[in-house]
């Protein structure tokens, strides 16, 4: 009976659980998320939208790591809609739309002018920083979800 107990113990702590994502999607170098590019260009609005429909949010970024694992997406100098909004009249008055605190910031400077006033949401493309834009432009879609954890002996 002990052997039997040993043996079953042994196993069970030799399975490590490691970070994976669903089909489809891609765990972020460095980071505890998965990320899909979607399909088309699309505003704002769309984009939340495309991303709850998979259970998921437009990426927030937190890190050095997290910023590089979207900044992947826009090769030929594509722009990448992230998943925020301003919430006051400040240049940097933006708030994450997954609750999560704007606890790293890469904003370029030169660009963040909020031009017309209309400029409402941003986005993450040259030299890998961020950019306010206005909420209706078309522009490629990146959505986020946390990794999980999977099995592996």
């Amino acid at each position: 009976m002990f052997e039997k107990f040993f043996l079953l113990f042994a196993f069970v702590c030799t399975v490590s659980a490691e970070l994976g994502c669903p089909d489809g999607w891609t765990l972020g170098k460095g980071t505890d998320k998965c990320y899909k590019l979607l399909a088309g260009l699309m505003d704002y609005d769309k984009s939340e939208a495309a991303c709850k429909a998979l259970s998921a949010e437009l990426s927030s970024i937190h890190s050095d790591a997290e910023n590089a694992a979207v900044y992947a997406y826009t090769a030929n100098g594509a722009h990448v809609r992230l998943g925020a909004k301003r919430f006051g009249p400040g240049k940097y008055d933006f708030k994450w739309n997954d609750g999560s605190p704007m606890d790293y910031k890469r904003f370029n400077d030169q660009y963040m002018d909020n031009t017309a006033g209309k400029e409402d949401c941003f986005d993450l493309w040259f030299e890998d920083r961020w950019n306010d834009i206005h909420c209706t432009a078309q522009e490629i879609v990146v959505c986020q979800k946390p990794g999980s954890h999977v099995s592996s002996g």
